[in-house]
């Protein structure tokens, strides 16, 4: 198997972000990700498109049972029995150490974690889909409420030489312009209102420089809501 080719690589990057690798597929992906930096570079761009989407959810509060089991997984109980192998003896100093430091890197990479083209102290509130894109466009709030809008798929294409013209709709009000947002990067718009939990935000095509006389006129081709 060539895992040095592009579109392998991809579909292997996403497996192991998204948790789908298991037991030696995962041990054989991490071994891989060592020596090759194309492999690392996908990793690193698929944790930068999924990571938004799931700071878009709700908040769950796990189960009391889920925070024991974790607990006793990461602290065992001082007076426990030691673990025996086979031999009697307790296990190796060297294995106790290594699952020690392995619970300190996951702690330490969900910390410290951000994609790297996304701002600081954002709040993530809406995500805009289309027909054929889904999760395409993530809505960020900034502490002094402008808004950071950060594409999250390729928007050239899908704009095909118009302008992309962010709007929020409140119900039962007309459209209001948020600003045009620049399909290849993070676009920050300052707009007078920004949008309100329970408004719809969408983006339709305009002519270059934006609709005219501030009413959107093209398709919409992307919405979601504000949550």
């Amino acid at each position: 198997m060539n895992y040095r080719h592009p579109e392998l690589q991809d579909r292997l990057a996403a497996e192991y972000v998204l948790g789908g690798l298991r037991d030696g597929a995962r041990r054989r992906f991490i071994q891989l990700l060592r020596d090759d930096a194309g492999l690392r570079r996908a990793v690193t761009e698929w944790e930068d498109r999924l990571l938004p989407l799931a700071l878009a959810l709700p908040p769950e509060t796990p189960p009391e049972h889920v925070w024991k089991t974790i607990a006793a997984r990461i602290a065992p109980q001082a007076d426990a029995a030691p673990a025996r192998n086979a031999t009697g003896r307790g296990l190796p100093w060297w294995r106790t150490l290594s699952a020690g430091l392995a619970t300190a890197v996951v702690v330490l990479a969900f910390l410290t974690f951000k994609p790297a083209t996304t701002p600081d102290n954002l709040r993530t509130v809406a995500v805009l889909s289309g027909e054929k894109t889904p999760g395409a466009l993530v809505l960020n709030n900034l502490p002094d409420n402008r808004l950071a809008v950060q594409p999250m798929q390729d928007l050239v294409a899908l704009a095909d030489g118009r302008a992309l013209e962010l709007w929020a709709i409140s119900p039962g009000q007309a459209p209001r312009s948020l600003g045009l947002v620049l399909p290849g990067q993070t676009t920050v718009l300052a707009p007078r209102q920004p949008p309100l939990q329970g408004d719809t935000v969408a983006v339709t095509l305009e002519p270059a420089g934006g609709a005219p006389n501030g009413v959107p006129t093209g398709p919409i081709v992307l919405s979601g809501k504000v949550i």
